[in-house]
């Protein structure tokens, strides 16, 4: 067995114990995981079974476990925020395009005895790259999906919420494919060449690692998804929009929960004893702004009023920004250049020089 398929399988194996391990009790999430760690698996064998044997049969499987991992980590995604949901039968038929490709595969090449080369082989690999593409937007969607529900319910997003990390993944996939075709028909007998295992090797033992050291890290963070029948029993009248509106706009000028900052919408909802689909209801509409959007330009407002605070002359502005809420240094500059128009240093100066 080649050096790099063993440090691959080692990897993903000792990285799913670690998860089964570190990450109890398993979330949906945590499951798909392990799925996609054992595909790899499968996937390193396979086409270590196609580089001993020369059979491209074996490498094309093994591909097609490869573009498993690429739904799969799409759902992943999707069970991060979604941790009480259950992945079923509706989950599985996004996986029929794949198996349908697979079975005509099957049929091209061992049932019907076609050749392994000239156009029958390119209109595999063509629908299998748009069906990698296909996977790819439908990762893009999820992602954009769970930033969305993000900044409908935190304040602030640290790192270990973010998955942006998945985009590297997923885009690995990609190379790997791209690459293989590439050298395949290019290069005679590809498959049972040391270029096939290398340019295999590096870039699965290289995602497995990432995927087994971001993965244990991730976490899966419960957010406010309101059913459908639940959405249409949200709109109210104008009138009570704005009887919500002026409730919470007391509230955060008398109270300043947004200086807290690890607020919620599930927090604010407690302390302004609206219901959270009210509560999200009225910045959608009455502020037309998701929550962390709200709140952030609360807090920067708050920084811009404690600069211009001649008790504050000691203070640095991250000092500032820290007590205003923001979590992160590269967080406080983006919003505050989001919302002012200005980096904090150059509104200081400006406020300096009246």
């Amino acid at each position: 067995m080649h050096f790099l398929t063993t440090i691959g399988i080692a990897q993903a194996i000792i990285g799913g114990i670690l998860i089964y391990i570190l990450k109890q009790p398993l979330k949906t999430s945590d499951k798909l995981l392990l799925a996609i760690l054992t595909c790899f698996v499968i996937k390193f064998s396979l086409d270590e079974a196609s580089s001993i044997t020369g059979n491209p049969f074996f490498g094309t499987i093994a591909a097609m476990f490869g573009i498993s991992t690429i739904v799969t980590s799409g759902w992943y995604v999707k069970y991060l925020t979604d941790t009480n949901g259950q992945f079923g039968r509706k989950q599985l038929i996004s996986y029929t395009p794949l198996l349908g490709i697979s079975i005509c595969f099957i049929l091209f090449f061992y049932v019907f005895k076609l050749p392994w080369s000239g156009p029958t082989v390119q209109t595999v690999l063509v629908l299998m790259g748009l069906l990698i593409l296909y996977y790819f937007g439908f990762c893009i969607y999820m992602l954009r999906k769970h930033r969305q529900l993000i900044h409908e319910n935190y304040s602030g997003a640290p790192g270990s919420i973010t998955v942006n990390w998945m985009i590297v993944i997923v885009s690995l996939q990609i190379v790997v494919f791209l690459v293989k075709s590439v050298l395949a028909g290019t290069i005679r007998n590809y498959y049972s060449t040391n270029i096939n295992n290398i340019a295999d090797g590096y870039c699965f033992s290289i995602m497995t690692f990432l995927l087994v050291i971001l993965g244990i890290w991730q976490k899966s963070i419960p957010v406010f998804i309101p059913a459908k029948e639940e959405i249409s029993q949200a709109t109210v009248q104008d009138d009570d929009l704005k009887r919500y509106r002026l409730k919470l706009e007391k509230f955060m000028d008398e109270h300043k929960p947004y200086l807290d900052p690890d607020l919620n919408i599930e927090k604010l909802s407690e302390l302004t004893r609206i219901k959270k689909l009210l509560l999200s209801h009225t910045l959608n509409k009455a502020f037309n702004k998701n929550f962390f959007t709200f709140i952030k330009e609360y807090r920067v407002r708050h920084v811009e009023a404690e600069l211009k605070n001649q008790g504050n002359k000691e203070r640095t502005i991250l000092d500032i920004a820290y007590m205003s809420g923001f979590n992160s240094k590269s967080g406080f500059h983006r919003a505050f250049k989001e919302v002012t128009g200005k980096t904090p240093t150059e509104h200081l100066l400006q406020v300096e020089s009246r």
